[in-house]
């Protein structure tokens, strides 16, 4: 490098440190690149914004384990992190040193790990044992449900401010300290699963909130208010059907992906851009991260999948097609164990269609092109061509605009898609599929 290369360079690196200085070096999402001369307790104790935890650690051991050689990860909560807590929360976590000294441990992991070497879903373990998760999404990155609002090298380690105070806290210690879920929180009481929500994990719990306890249908309420020993069976196979024995964190490179619930059944996960999507229905709350695992919470009580004739006959929305099939001989079929991908027109689909074929064979033909062998969900449909049931081609279309994805069936739109059931899947569309061979006459007949 020539002389003037090297002024330059000196100079540029010297404007970057002027500037750290000046903004604060916990406020720059950059990792220096100057050798780091302070350790991760002198960085935060020379900080003014982290009074609150350097007393923390002061009045307990963790400042002498700090002072070790390392290195350290330390997720450091600001004193605005502080404030935000409860003041009986706070008040007694400060009074109480075990406790204080048990939180503090669980915002160190051992280890110099950059935001950047951060990925969504990685799972830390901190010095307590448990673990802390990383999401990472469009908004920023998280740990836990804190942000990472910068970071600072240090000669033992890595100093991340986050911007909330880490409390740990298994699935069912979250669900029971969320107002919004006490009607979960007694459920899981009354059917005995707080001991298995409470083991190691990790789990997903898709959380009915209160509002989706109080809407839910008569035999859901009806399971809440009894207490003989086969309802809190169904009752407790129904909150089953909400975990997941594994952790699946909302964010980027979450796939669309079908889950096998505690209770042996599946459920559908799938994604519209930011919004998630179990069974259809919208999740309220995202990545509420606990030491076991991940809640998200729901509006909607879900209910358990049913064998596709069984999901048609109690859809009334989908009562032509299910009197079709079943005046065709295929709705037996379809209570088989399958799998199955069915295309169904809605209601509205038929009336807009007017006569349907009255002989069997026709109106076999019509509604054997509605089905597919195999089970085939909306994120696997792909431009080109599937053969239906009756042999015949149906040309697919795919796609993909700001708003979600945009799947055709020849000229009919899915409109409803994913519908889990024991025996496959259904997807509902707004138009009568007709086979290449088989067009209405002009005086109406087929």
């Amino acid at each position: 490098m020539n002389r003037k290369l090297a002024i330059v360079a000196v100079a540029a690196v010297a404007a970057a440190l002027v500037i750290a200085m000046a903004l604060g070096g916990f406020d720059l999402n950059l990792r220096s690149q100057a050798a780091p001369t302070k350790s991760v307790v002198q960085n935060m104790q020379e900080d003014g914004n982290f009074t609150v935890l350097s007393e923390a650690l002061n009045s307990t051991d963790m400042t002498s384990v700090l002072n070790g050689t390392g290195p350290f990860t330390v997720f450091a909560p600001t004193d605005d992190a502080f404030g935000e807590l409860p003041s009986m929360e706070r008040d007694r976590l400060m009074s109480d040193d075990e406790n204080l000294t048990s939180v503090l441990q669980y915002h160190v992991v051992a280890g110099d790990i950059s935001k950047e070497g951060m990925t969504n879903g990685m799972t830390l373990t901190s010095l307590t044992g448990e673990e802390l998760t990383v999401v990472v999404n469009e908004t920023g990155t998280f740990i836990n449900d804190a942000r990472l609002m910068g970071e600072t090298d240090s000669t033992n380690g890595v100093v991340h401010a986050i911007d909330g105070v880490l409390i740990p806290r298994t699935l069912v210690q979250t669900v029971e300290n969320d107002t919004d879920l006490s009607m979960l929180a007694e459920a899981l009481d009354r059917t005995n699963l707080t001991d298995e929500l409470n083991a190691s994990g990790p789990f997903t719990l898709f959380a009915p909130t209160n509002a989706a306890f109080e809407g839910a249908n008569e035999s859901v309420s009806s399971l809440l208010r009894e207490n003989d020993t086969a309802s809190m069976e169904r009752l407790r196979q129904l909150l089953l059907y909400h975990v997941v024995p594994e952790r699946i964190v909302d964010g980027n490179g979450t796939e669309n992906q079908t889950l096998e619930a505690l209770s042996g059944q599946r459920l559908v996960y799938r994604t519209y851009g930011e919004r998630v999507f179990i069974n259809n229905n919208e999740v309220v709350r995202s990545n509420l991260i606990a030491t076991n695992g991940v809640i998200y919470t729901l509006d909607t009580v879900l209910a358990t999948p049913q064998t596709i004739n069984l999901a048609l006959a109690e859809n009334g929305s989908l009562s032509r097609a299910y009197e079709a099939l079943s005046a065709a001989n295929l709705a037996d079929e379809l209570n088989g164990s399958g799998p199955f991908t069915l295309f169904v027109p809605s209601n509205e689909a038929f009336d807009a269609m007017g006569d349907i074929p009255q002989d069997k064979q026709n109106m076999t033909s019509l509604l054997t092109y509605h089905l597919m062998d195999g089970e085939t969900f909306s994120w696997q449909l792909q431009n080109g061509t599937i053969t239906m049931l009756n042999g015949q081609p149906a040309n697919v279309t795919v796609e993909h605009t700001d708003e979600g994805t945009i799947w055709r069936i020849g000229n009919a739109t899915i409109v409803t898609a994913d519908i889990i059931c024991t025996n496959g899947v259904i997807h509902v569309i707004d138009e009568v599929l007709l086979p290449p061979n088989m067009m209405p006459s002009r005086n109406g007949g087929w």
